[in-house]
């Protein structure tokens, strides 16, 4: 887990520097932005205007200083964050952490994986949960039940006029 010096950081460059090894840009809310250099799998051009978690320099994760150094003959004034070091379940290992819009540069990273629906909110109340899962049953039920009705009264009407014709048949024979 990391401690102290992560913040959330918006990508406005990108570039790729080698072998897997990519270039971005990032504003960290403070002034200029820093250049930092990762090998992460999920980015690329598409990164642009989204938002990650930056550890940076002298920041320490997983027992280690962040430091400034040259990678792919880039400098490196950072690292981009995944699941793990921050000590958030789910999430692929390596994986840059995406934000959502509703956290600016410069602010603390969360503590927790937070929602990427845009809400300013990191937590969704179980009870929350609980109840859109009821409703959503019930709802089906609903449907279900609207569907069986309908089969029915099909079947019904179906097998009157099946009735009607056969009765007529036989009084014609």
């Amino acid at each position: 887990m990391a401690e102290g010096g992560l913040v959330v950081g918006l990508v406005s460059e990108f570039d790729e520097v080698g072998d897997k090894l990519k270039a971005l840009v990032i504003d960290v809310g403070e002034g200029a932005p820093i250049k930092v250099v990762t090998n992460a799998p999920n980015v690329g051009s598409r990164t642009v205007g989204k938002k990650v978690i930056v550890a940076k320099v002298g920041t320490e994760v997983d027992g280690e200083k962040v430091s400034k150094r040259t990678v792919g003959g880039v400098t490196s004034e950072g690292m981009l964050m995944d699941s793990k070091s921050m000590g958030w379940s789910g999430g692929a290992a390596g994986n840059a952490v995406l934000v959502p819009d509703s956290l600016a540069p410069g602010d603390p990273a969360p503590s927790s994986r937070p929602r990427m629906d845009n809400e300013a909110s990191t937590e969704v109340p179980t009870s929350s949960i609980a109840a859109d899962k009821k409703a959503e049953k019930e709802a089906k039920k609903a449907v279900a039940k609207a569907a069986r009705e309908a089969k029915k009264a099909a079947k019904s009407k179906t097998n009157g006029s099946d009735e009607n014709n056969s009765g007529a048949a036989e009084s014609e024979g």
